[in-house]
């Protein structure tokens, strides 16, 4: 027998739309493995079994009408627990944080219910989505799915989102993304994650961190399936990935230049650029206009002087119930002022001005998603922050970027590679995404 939960989201979709399976019985299969599973992977932090059910009743009777919302008619997704949802509070995954009932969907979250999706739960975060690694020690660790015998960390802070749809407990999943929080447990867990251009996909009734760095974006198995949520995300009516129908000129960045990673992970990224070459893509040069230790402390200012803002208060009452590392950041973020951030908003101005000189002649750019594959967690360091070495840039110089999970390891992780575009160029980089994910296909890690 076909394990459901493991098809594609066009296999679900046609099945549903063909009455083969029901959205009933469908989703009764995806609340039976999360039942069976949530507990090992920790995922949810909430699920909304009862809701789904009676959702499910009501999209089969519309089919049974005559009326097909579309692909996604029927669909399980996944939110993560910052973003609200009618009649659940959101507490930004924080024991101290308020539980606040919300009266009304998000704006994100009613167009996906509109489109015909169920939303099945709230999952596992970062507290506050202050953090890469995936970690909470607070509310707890979701566990990466793609190694059974060790713990590895998630990647955050849309961790139980990418856990979620790793382990196959739901198709598809939202997250968000402030300097990586998608693309990062995207890469950490062998999945296709994207972060849209800001001001695309509404952002209302989100707990905010940086609010001009914030944006929802969705993750899936593959690009293709998460174009079929980002169409619904961004109001397309397009079914399937616009195809570019030009050669495009790909810049490979210069990871020596920007700072230095693991070798593995700088092979792979040859060996994936090579690849590409191979398959006809057009690959140029391309040196960002600034180096990773600058990203980080102009981000540093601008998301922790914010994240004091929103959480201070909390961190004064009740610091021993946060989270260990968000307890270390926010403290740390203490030192930064308003006038600093004003300061750092005008620099970033001048440095977009300086990455739209430096694209020209240069449809989109390739980097790896992870400076590292990810680690155990009893090997992290909590106070630092790894993962997003190779991400915030994106968030700061305000741009698109796609995770296309790339090589697989003998361990059974995979490499991920970003798709990085222009403001605005998100089509574009879907359809590129889509033929670096087709070329990608098999590849093995060389040792």
């Amino acid at each position: 027998m076909h394990d459901v939960t493991m098809y594609t989201v066009p296999e679900l979709s046609e099945a549903i739309r063909t009455g083969t399976r029901s959205v009933a019985e469908t989703v009764e299969i995806f609340l039976e493995k999360i039942a069976e599973k949530n507990a090992y992977y920790h995922a949810f932090r909430s699920v909304f079994a009862d809701e789904a059910r009676a959702q499910a009743s009501h999209l089969d009777n519309e089919i049974a009408n005559g009326l097909w919302r579309g692909p996604l008619h029927g669909i399980p997704v996944a939110v993560k627990e910052n973003i609200d949802i009618c009649d659940h509070g959101a507490t930004s995954g924080s024991l101290m944080r308020p539980a606040n009932i919300a009266e009304s969907d998000a704006a994100i979250v009613a167009r996906l219910k509109e489109a015909g999706a169920i939303i099945i739960g709230h999952t596992h975060m970062v507290e506050f989505a202050f953090g890469g690694w995936g970690t909470n020690t607070a509310t707890g660790t979701p566990r990466n799915p793609l190694d059974d015998v060790h713990h590895r960390v998630p990647g955050g802070s849309s961790s139980g989102s990418g856990v979620a749809v790793a382990a196959g407990l739901v198709p598809l999943a939202l997250g968000t993304d402030t300097g990586g929080s998608v693309r990062i447990p995207a890469g950490a867990n062998g999945l296709a994650g994207f972060k849209p251009s800001s001001g695309l996909i509404p952002s209302d009734q989100l707990v905010p961190l940086c609010a001009r760095f914030d944006v929802v974006g969705p993750m899936a198995r593959s690009v293709g399936e998460c174009w079929t949520l980002f169409a619904a995300m961004s109001s397309q009516t397009e079914s399937s990935i616009p195809v570019c129908r030009r050669q495009l000129r790909v810049g490979v960045a210069d990871l020596k230049a920007y700072g230095s990673y693991s070798t593995r992970v700088m092979k792979a990224f040859d060996q994936s650029c090579d690849q590409l070459r191979a398959k006809g893509v057009d690959l140029v040069p391309f040196s960002f206009p600034m180096k990773v230790d600058e990203v980080l402390s102009r981000t540093a200012v601008l998301i922790g002087q914010e994240a004091v803002e929103h959480f201070g208060a909390i961190l004064e009452n009740t610091p021993e119930g946060l989270d260990r590392g968000v307890n270390y950041r926010l403290t740390d973020a203490k030192r930064y002022s308003k006038a600093d951030a004003t300061a750092e908003w005008l620099v970033r101005a001048d440095y977009i001005t300086k990455m739209q000189r430096q694209m020209e002649g240069i449809d989109a750019i390739l980097f790896p998603t992870l400076p590292v594959l990810p680690p155990r967690l009893d090997e992290i360091i909590e106070r630092s922050m790894p993962l997003g070495d190779l991400t915030r840039v994106v968030n700061y110089l305000d741009l698109c970027a796609m995770a296309v999970p790339a090589q697989m390891t003998q361990e059974g992780l995979r490499h991920s590679i970003q798709v990085i575009g222009k403001h605005g160029d998100d089509d574009l980089v879907f359809a590129l995404s889509a033929e670096i994910e087709a070329s990608l296909s098999g590849l093995k890690e060389v040792a």
